[in-house]
């Protein structure tokens, strides 16, 4: 779940780093907070949205139906 093939991971990425910005610009948040904001966005958050969307589609088998054989 936890691995660049998530749909949610870029985005979930891009949205800790910027909240990690804005608690550092906005607010005098600990680092220890800020962090764990960070993560929180990154690890956590694209594998719950993973789980309640389902996964995005395994690789099909089809038994070598395709490959001509009659």
């Amino acid at each position: 779940m936890l691995d660049a093939g998530n749909p949610y991971m870029l985005p979930s990425v891009l949205v800790g780093a910027a909240v990690y910005l804005g608690l550092t610009v906005a607010t005098d948040a600990s680092l220890l907070v800020r962090v764990g904001a960070l993560l929180a966005f990154v690890v956590v958050v694209p594998m719950v949205l993973n789980r309640l969307f389902g996964d995005r589609g395994g690789p099909s088998t089809s038994g070598g139906d395709e490959l001509g054989e009659e």
